[in-house]
């Protein structure tokens, strides 16, 4: 088996790479440590080519780390805790969250507080792309993580149970913020925020060119004020507090953070330091995992905390677990290539053991234990085919059913493949001003996702709803407003209705 593991960090512009080897059943020593630009190597296929001339890299064991702007995370709420329904129930909670069918998706979660579960998401094709770059260049990669993810749950460990805050990891164009609660991570967001936006108002300051600007950024050779990057920092603080209201009114969050964690390379800048204690109250902690977890560095071996924690997280990284995600599931799952044959034994007698168990508890159960057990499947089955499908006359076939109805929404409501420059705010903006205030219409549900805004609401009649979408489609913003399924409300004094709004 591999005595090493790599891991493998890509963004956007840097690969990050982190040779780790155990010692013992805690800690261990970090052997080698690169950072490969991607763009001036020639692309990521060539990064990799690069680190795999070095032989110790192709014989180990990878643990591959991916940035989170190009992950889905979406809330789960399920009435249960059990894994196998979980894995039966999810794929009908999730494909009406994400613009994607869900068989076209790889998907992993992690149990948080209060019976939920924060789900990540990625396409299978691109999996299959890192698979096929990893494996083919490198070594066998059986973890396919979300590098904040990943690097949140080495830092959750030595937090306390209840412990509640935020962790930001500020890269080079964006930042990605790990919300928990209760020591678990509940939410990820990535914002538009990096370095290199600091780079560009700090030029703008001292009125110099990038490059140098960037040097003295990572020098700290800049004046204590600068107006616009002291601005960038104050309207990401903004941001990012507006986030932290916006989710604890929805839920998503209890109460706001008590701590704040920085990592990444823009961590350092003491300007976005000083602005977060300011909107936070709150002095940030800038963790280094080296020494939290007590590795050790071979001879020559220099690496810089904020920039390869998320790295080195991956190299701590287990192949089991539910500290962080593995979207390797489904078809692409592989077995773990970390177990010795005297673990292979120890575990195939655990197994052996827990089928004899099993299989004395299936002869024991009798009929009324079987009955009882079918009773409450069916009621929990009920329970969310009405959640999810409150209009139904009655339950006769609930797969069918709900697989019909999800194919019907997916007809009317189908995701636009495209970005748009324009903001959540202008489009609620634009909705507010167009419609008439003398209708009387309700608006219950307004989602905004890959230039797409699905609103459900409800209308005196139908004849308003074709007037909103009229006034709808005189908007710039729009393209394109399709009025979907329209219904009486149950009292039958109003019409419940569905509207898709195509955005420029």
């Amino acid at each position: 088996m591999p005595k090493t593991i790599l891991g493998l960090d890509i963004g956007r512009q840097n690969i990050k790479a982190v040779l780790f080897t155990r010692k013992g059943l805690a800690g261990g020593r970090i052997l080698d440590a690169r950072i490969l630009d991607i763009h001036a190597s020639g692309g990521i296929e060539a990064a990799l080519q690069k680190l795999a001339e070095d032989k110790q890299y192709t014989e180990a064991s990878c643990r591959l780390v991916l940035p989170p702007a190009d992950i889905m995370f979406r809330q789960v709420n399920l009435p249960f805790r059990d894994d196998s329904r979980i894995k039966k129930t999810l794929p009908f909670e999730l494909e009406p969250l994400i613009p994607f069918s869900v068989e076209d998706v790889v998907a992993d979660y992690l149990k948080i507080p209060h019976d939920g579960l924060l789900v990540a998401a990625h396409t299978k094709t691109a999996i299959s792309d890192w698979i096929t770059r990893v494996e083919g260049t490198l070594c066998k990669a059986p973890v396919i993580d979300v590098s904040t993810a990943s690097l949140a749950s080495q830092l959750l460990a030595d937090k306390p149970q209840g412990a509640c805050g935020l962790i930001l990891d500020i890269g080079a164009t964006s930042t990605a913020a790990v919300f928990y609660e209760e020591g678990a991570m509940v939410q990820i967001r990535s914002l538009t925020f990096g370095g290199t936006h600091i780079t560009e108002a700090l030029a703008q300051d001292l009125n110099t060119g990038i490059p140098e600007a960037e040097q003295k950024k990572i020098r700290a050779d800049y004046p204590a004020e600068c107006a616009r990057v002291e601005a960038l920092c104050r309207r990401f603080c903004s941001e990012l507090k507006n986030t932290v209201e916006y989710m604890t009114l929805n839920g998503s969050l209890k109460k706001g953070p008590d701590q704040i964690t920085l990592t990444g390379g823009g961590a350092l800048f003491v300007l976005l330091q000083k602005e977060l204690e300011n909107a936070f109250s709150l002095t940030p902690e800038l963790p280094d995992l080296l020494k939290m977890k007590g590795i050790e560095t071979e001879n020559g071996v220099r690496l810089q905390p904020q920039i390869m924690n998320a790295a080195v997280a991956a190299a701590l990284r287990s192949t089991s677990g539910r500290k962080s995600f593995n979207l390797r599931q489904g078809e692409f799952t592989t077995q773990s290539i970390g177990l010795n044959l005297k673990g292979q034994l120890r575990w195939a007698g655990v197994i052996a053991g827990i089928l004899l168990i099993l299989a004395v508890a299936n002869q024991a159960l009798d009929y009324t234990l079987k009955t009882h057990r079918l009773n409450s499947i069916k009621k929990q089955i009920a329970m969310i085919f009405k959640k999810n499908f409150p209009e139904a006359g009655s339950m006769v076939d609930p797969v069918q059913q709900l697989r019909t109805k999800l194919a019907e929404n997916q007809k009317a409501f189908g995701f636009y493949k495209g970005d748009s420059e324009t903001t959540v705010l202008n489009i609620v903006k634009e909705i507010s001003g167009r419609i008439t205030p003398s209708l009387d219409v309700t608006v219950h549900t307004l989602g905004f996702e890959n230039g797409v805004v699905l609103m459900k609401g409800e209308a005196k009649n139908v004849d308003d709803v074709s007037a909103i979408k009229t006034q709808l489609m005189e908007s710039p913003y729009f393209k394109e407003v399709t009025m979907g399924s329209t219904s009486l409300t149950r009292e039958g004094g109003n019409v419940n209705f569905d509207l898709r709004i195509e955005v420029k």
